[in-house]
């Protein structure tokens, strides 16, 4: 499987904040980009959160200040690379506003 990897800026905010508000979001988030039946693991003392479906499987990290995103995408998947990004960084904008940067 392909590797995708993301790595978005987010000035000001802890781990701690990050992580909760991803985490209360991405239920959300997934369910809107339509990859078919996915499961959602959260670790609330390492701050990650785990995803996985047929189409990409990853691990998203929150530290201090910074979202990172580490998946491998299906060879299906991995044509929509671009449109993934774009689904990601709206998302994150409107979570974070105009502050993030990748």
């Amino acid at each position: 499987m392909p590797s995708y990897k993301k790595e978005v800026k987010i000035p000001g905010k802890t781990q701690q904040e990050l992580y909760d508000l991803v985490s209360g979001s991405v239920d959300r988030f997934m369910e809107k980009s339509s990859v078919g039946k996915f499961d959602i693991s959260r670790d609330p003392a390492k701050k990650q959160i785990g995803i996985k479906s047929a189409m990409f499987s990853g691990t998203l990290f929150c530290t201090e200040g910074c979202l990172k995103l580490d998946a491998s995408l299906s060879l299906m998947a991995t044509p929509f690379k671009s449109k993934i990004d774009e689904g990601i960084d709206k998302w994150i904008s409107k979570m974070f506003g105009s502050s993030s940067k990748s």
